[in-house]
């Protein structure tokens, strides 16, 4: 049988924006060694391979560079694809497990809901290198479980840098995510995520890096429901709402091409 690879931007509702991930739908399970040749391949800031099990579906992300533990914008391109091929009723949950646990999606209206888990990080002396690889001085800076979280003093300094993705890689972090409040009514806080380490040098919308971001600006303003914009080149939006230990992301997608692999 063909393998078909789909390519969904996510986070968006417009083509050519948010966040494009490959899904490639499988019958069983597939080399590892494979899926990181085709991510390579795709070299997109993730490629998503999903098969069939018991209670739902095996989901699993690869960078160019490596496998990740944890990754929203190809979770919602894998929920996507199989509510536009028809794989799923358009009213079914899509439930996938994966290194983080079960995740869940659902539909609501032009949106895709998923419930993933928190990852608050907490105040932390700035490893060396980070704001000289920044260029910038931080408001403030928290460790995660895989990720540094840096608050700058406003939207202009967030939208501005230019990091040294060199010195940026050669640091012990999956990524740093680079937040401030915004100037714009419509949106609570914005964002930028550097992973140079993991073979992306921006990624243009991360929706991991959104449960790290929910808490801190959760315990910031006192609230719990936020609208949120990633400030790549591309740019995304983000609803999010902070539930104890679950951060509930919603999101767009366009479906962009679909082409069969032919190794």
């Amino acid at each position: 049988m063909p393998r078909i690879l789909h390519t969904v931007d996510a986070f968006t509702a417009q083509p050519f924006a948010g966040n494009p991930a490959a899904v490639c739908v499988l019958e069983a399970a597939a080399d590892p060694a494979w899926m990181q040749l085709v991510a390579r391949e795709m070299n997109l800031a993730e490629t998503a391979f999903l098969h069939p099990m018991e209670g739902g579906w095996s989901l699993r992300w690869f960078t160019p560079e490596v496998e990740v533990k944890l990754c929203g914008h190809a979770t919602l391109a894998s929920a996507h694809v199989l509510w536009e091929t028809g794989v799923l009723q358009p009213d079914a949950t899509a439930r996938f497990h994966t290194l983080s646990g079960w995740l869940i999606c659902r539909r609501e209206g032009g949106w895709i809901e998923m419930d993933f888990p928190a990852c608050p990080a907490e105040p932390c002396t700035p490893p060396a290198g980070l704001c000289g690889a920044l260029g910038c001085d931080p408001v403030a800076v928290c460790r995660g479980e895989t990720d540094c979280l840096v608050e700058v003093e406003g939207e202009h300094t967030l939208r501005a840098l230019s990091p040294d993705f060199t010195a940026l890689a050669k640091l012990p972090l999956r990524g740093v995510i680079v937040t401030c409040r915004s100037i714009a009514q419509e949106f609570d806080f914005i964002s930028r995520f550097f992973a140079p380490a993991a073979g992306v040098n921006e990624d243009p919308v991360t929706g991991s890096a959104h449960c790290t971001l929910g808490p801190y600006w959760q315990a910031k303003l006192g609230r719990d429901d936020f609208t949120a914009f990633q400030a790549s080149r591309r740019g995304g939006l983000v609803k999010l709402s902070v539930r104890g230990d679950r951060v509930i992301l919603r999101g767009q997608a366009v479906m962009m091409s679909r082409v069969e692999l032919q190794h």
